[in-house]
């Protein structure tokens, strides 16, 4: 999380499917608010995703992402196919958008927006198209169909990420015993995955006995493992790796 695990050259090959996608819809730019599909036309891993990020995607200049004015120094750190736009907390990320559509010259153009995401809200939407001139059409799914396809780079960063989940659910099973309490089953998965070259997991792990198997989200508690009580574990080192394991 620390820098862009993506070459400029695997970042650059992406951008140029997605333009040409673009004018085959006969589009002139587009705008993408989904956090999957900012990480993949960018390389931009952080935390910050909890606020909306709009990455506006012309035909023929560097994309520019607006979000956070406060995001700066890690986007300039991490992103270099995109220009950094930051807004201020009295404003939102459509306001500055607007203005920034404008300034590219795509005032009256068909623009594509990304409207089946959780980054983008159905009020930030409506914000958008308020102050923008253009004739929107929706792009959902665009890019998520090009993510179907993996490249050698993808492929190789997927068997390193199933080598950190294996360390780390092995740990977990390891840890697992009579009277063990669930969050130092957690504690054990979580360390197993730093140290295998993993990073801080946004999301779980989630330690449960079969009296909570169905809790799927809930993470651990204090309690103890019984006996009697097979438990599961889920660590979210790259999890989905495991669901995409390549041979070899």
């Amino acid at each position: 999380m620390d820098r862009n695990p993506f070459s400029e050259a695997e970042i650059a090959g992406r951008l140029s499917k997605v333009r040409k996608a673009l004018a085959e819809r006969g589009l002139d730019a587009a705008v993408f608010a989904s956090p999957e599909n900012i990480f993949y036309l960018t390389g931009l891993d952080h935390w910050g995703y909890f606020a909306p990020h709009l990455l506006i995607v012309p035909l023929d200049r560097k994309p520019v992402l607006v979000t956070r004015s406060m995001e700066k120094v890690t986007i300039e750190n991490q992103v270099k196919a995109a220009e950094f736009r930051g807004h201020s907390d009295s404003e939102t990320a459509a306001d500055l958008a607007a203005r920034v559509l404008a300034e590219l010259g795509l005032t009256g153009k068909r623009i594509g927006l990304e409207y089946w995401t959780s980054g983008l809200s159905h009020g930030l939407a409506l914000k958008l198209e308020a102050q923008a001139d253009a004739k929107w059409s929706d792009v959902s799914g665009l890019v998520d169909r090009m993510r179907l396809v993996k490249s050698a780079e993808e492929q190789a960063l997927m068997r390193r990420a199933a080598k950190v989940t294996d360390a780390a659910a092995g740990a977990a099973i390891a840890a697992i015993h009579d009277g063990a309490a669930e969050q130092e089953v957690a504690a054990e998965c979580v360390a197993a995955m730093a140290r295998a070259g993993g990073h801080a997991p946004g999301f779980g792990p989630f330690i449960r006995p079969a009296a909570r198997l169905g809790e799927e989200h809930r993470p651990g508690a204090m309690a103890s493992i019984a006996a009697a009580s097979r438990s599961s574990s889920s660590c979210p080192a790259a999890s989905r790796a495991i669901m995409h394991r390549l041979a070899g």
